[in-house]
């Protein structure tokens, strides 16, 4: 192994214990100084186009994957049916095979691309978790 690619080891090693050891830790301060569940959901969005606000204390997503802005929003249940309760605009009901509690379960915030049909329904094409369920 040359000198550079034992530097190279040498500094992949550290980046990771550097994490491992955040985690073991809490992480008790986000990299970027926002809130922790802020950057955990903004370390979830990595590579999309999300526009954080100046105050570093929201975010609004722009693009996901270039299929645009997705709708946002917590997941839950009402009868036997799964919703989005939407941040903007009315509650979408969620059809189709992403719309099951193992995909995307009551009380978790996603996000959704997909066609929204005349009725209101939101047939979710594309889904991603950004926050788990809050326990209290």
């Amino acid at each position: 192994m040359t000198a550079a690619e034992r530097r190279s080891v040498a500094a992949l090693l550290a980046a990771l214990l550097s994490v491992v050891g955040r985690a073991a830790a809490g992480d008790p301060a986000p990299p970027r100084g926002e809130p922790p569940a802020l950057a955990a959901e903004l370390a979830r969005l990595d590579g999309q186009r999300v526009e954080v606000a100046p105050d570093r204390a929201s975010y609004r997503i722009l693009d996901i994957a270039g299929e645009g802005a997705p709708l946002v929003g917590v997941v839950e249940r009402r009868g036997a049916s799964l919703w989005l309760r939407a941040e903007v605009g009315p509650p979408r009901r969620l059809v189709g095979p992403l719309a099951v509690p193992r995909i995307a379960g009551p009380g978790y915030k996603v996000w959704v691309i997909g066609r929204v049909a005349p009725d209101g329904e939101l047939s979710a094409r594309r889904l991603g978790i950004l926050a788990r369920p809050v326990r209290r």
